[in-house]
């Protein structure tokens, strides 16, 4: 199979056809670019990505516009978190996800804090989530989310993907306007893929100055 082949992967995770390069240099090993696991690790979490990039909307019969891009977006984001789990697994970070933030601009996530409570002025998302919340460790992140800790506002993301698998999260929680929910929604989802392709990328630059290097 050729680079070519790749493009769509290429096209989600700008510098995938080098990183492929890098890992075949490196005896099929990720470690150059601090990941753990193996090849195949790393490439089923580009896929995944790719999909959470690649998912526009959904055909609903019978739904108002308003109800259907609230599905939209509650998809998009469980698309987004599965992908960023992958993510987070190859670098062995837990939540609150202190080695991936460590090194990404404290702005962007305090300006994401600042538009979910923006859209959930009364925090009726927020209440939901805690009610259906199954992990203890979710509620302790959202109530402290709630009490002004800009950081634990990606426990957001991760209660959505879960609670909206198990059927109990609708467009409307708490009567929370779709729309609202809808901009909160693609908020997180616009945040972490910006996210994990700068990451990446970063990633990516220090693997090639290591390999320039060792073969100096």
């Amino acid at each position: 199979m050729t680079e070519n082949e790749y493009d769509y992967l290429e096209k989600a995770l700008p510098g995938f056809t080098r990183s492929r390069e890098i890992v075949k240099g490196a005896g099929d090993k990720i470690q150059p670019f601090g990941f753990v696991g193996t090849k195949f690790d790393f490439y089923r979490f580009a896929n995944r990505f790719r999909l959470a990039t690649s998912f526009r909307r959904m055909e609903l019969d019978g739904f108002t516009e308003e109800t259907s891009f609230g599905y939209d977006s509650l998809t998009r984001v469980f698309f987004t978190w599965s992908a960023f789990e992958g993510y987070a697994e190859l670098v062995r970070d837990l939540p609150p996800f202190r080695i991936l933030f460590g090194q990404y601009p404290k702005r962007h996530i305090r300006e994401l804090a600042a538009k979910c409570r923006e859209l959930d002025p009364e925090n009726k998302l927020g209440a939901f989530l805690v009610e259906h919340s199954q992990k203890q460790i979710h509620m302790d992140f959202l109530e402290n989310f709630r009490n002004g800790n800009d950081f634990a506002v990606l426990t957001h993301a991760a209660c959505i993907r879960h609670i909206f698998a198990h059927g109990r999260l609708t467009a409307h929680p708490n009567g929370l306007p779709a729309e609202n929910l809808s901009g909160i929604c693609n908020a997180l989802s616009g945040f972490l893929i910006d996210f994990m392709r700068s990451d990446f990328d970063r990633r990516l630059k220090l693997a090639r100055a290591m390999a320039v290097h060792s073969a100096s």
